[in-house]
């Protein structure tokens, strides 16, 4: 299956130092589609997704502890997104914890 990924939205701390966003994964008809919510923390250039808005404000909230939530490296995440499409979906390329 051959998929996209697109920013549904993004928000930026007024400090600069974290973005949140929604990212979305598609197939071409719209047959297949997923969300993610992650925030991409500019400091250590690494995007942490997670399957739902609350795991992510509990995660902002209380930290790391039993959240599902998978990280990925700024580079790493760049190559996937700046593709015209990707091979499988996006979940597939993620590990969760």
């Amino acid at each position: 299956m051959v998929t996209y990924l697109k920013t549904a939205h993004e928000e930026q701390y007024s400090d600069g130092s974290k973005t949140l966003g929604v990212l979305v994964n598609f197939d071409e008809d719209e047959n297949f589609k997923e969300s993610f919510v992650y925030i991409f923390n500019h400091k250590n250039a690494m995007y942490i997704f997670f399957n739902t808005m609350v795991d992510m404000f509990d995660y902002i909230l209380y930290g790391e502890d039993k959240m599902k939530r998978a990280y990925m490296e700024e580079q790493e995440f760049d190559e996937l997104y700046d593709e015209d499409s990707i091979e499988g979906t996006f979940t597939e390329k993620l590990t969760w914890q």
